[in-house]
């Protein structure tokens, strides 16, 4: 009877794994479609010029945010090369130097993407800057 059994289940195991196939991800077109990807762009304006020109909306709550985000992180990595037994001195002092440089060089790119000019956080239309709605020009 465990004879059998297990030629059965043996049977079944090798029919399952000879039957398996990949799952390419071209597998659902049939060969159809070949490379062909259709992009829809409704970003114009009518004469058909694009108005977005690469902005985004980036806050001062998002930017805070993503600050103390990477402080805790390198805090967190900062301790635990100060915790190591048995590394030396100038090793972990070396360490730390580059994780305090990494850290600096992502709170000025965290930084310059708030200041960019494609931020459109808290930006005014700057068109009528310094006119009166009075004056005809």
């Amino acid at each position: 009877m465990k004879k059998t059994f297990t030629i059965f289940a043996t049977a079944v195991l090798l029919t399952t794994v000879s039957f398996a196939q990949y799952n390419h991800p071209n597998d659902n077109d049939y060969g159809n479609s070949k490379g062909r990807e259709i992009a829809v762009n409704t970003n114009h304006d009518r004469k058909g010029h694009g108005n977005e020109r690469g902005t985004y909306y980036f806050s001062a709550r998002e930017r805070d945010m993503q600050l103390s985000s990477i402080n805790r992180e390198y805090y967190r990595k900062m301790e635990s090369v100060r915790n190591k037994v048995f590394m030396g001195r100038s090793r972990k002092a070396e360490l730390i130097h580059s994780l305090e440089f990494q850290r600096n060089a992502e709170i000025r790119s965290v930084i310059a993407k708030f200041n960019d000019r494609k931020n459109l956080f808290d930006r005014r239309d700057n068109r009528y800057h310094g006119h009166d709605k009075r004056n005809d020009w």
